[in-house]
């Protein structure tokens, strides 16, 4: 087996466990689960056309984004659920642990590049997520005021 095929099976296993100890019931917990299959595979395929981490994980976390808004409006469950969820695969587990180990050895500059890591890491994850989720909420919102308006200038 392929060694991307492994980290992907690998990604929806962490996912799948993930959902489970979040307590998603139902459907939800398989179609949570995919989301984390689905953005692991999007940042290996990024890595094999974009040598830049960062920027691999703003991809696959944009795509996650639009997973989890699409797949909250097909089963009637809230985006978090899926994002939560989702996630999990990207979360930057060896610049952490790396970072760790560093502080254990007092290696100050080890520990600020292992920072720096997770520190883009996570920026490059909320960025994705919020120009997937942000205009579908404020589009939402703003329709939700439309209807509201529309209704009360029929009574």
């Amino acid at each position: 087996m392929s060694h991307d095929l492994i980290q992907i099976i690998a990604a929806f296993a962490g996912s799948l466990g993930f959902a489970l100890i979040f307590h998603v019931r139902g459907w939800p917990v398989l179609w949570s689960s995919v989301g984390g299959l689905m953005d692991w595979a999007v940042y290996l395929a990024a890595g094999h056309l974009i040598d830049n981490y960062i920027f691999q994980m703003f991809i696959a976390a944009f795509a996650l984004g639009i997973y989890a808004e699409v797949m909250a409006r097909v089963e009637k469950v809230p985006a978090t659920v899926y994002l939560a969820v989702g996630f999990i695969p990207l979360i930057p587990g060896a610049a952490l642990y790396t970072m760790m180990r560093e502080t254990f050895e007092h290696d100050l500059q080890g520990i600020l590049a292992q920072a720096e890591i997770a520190m883009y890491t996570a920026l490059a994850i909320s960025a994705g997520i919020l120009i997937t989720t942000g205009p579908i909420h404020i589009l939402s919102a703003s329709a939700k005021r439309g209807r509201a308006e529309q209704d009360s200038d029929k009574k």
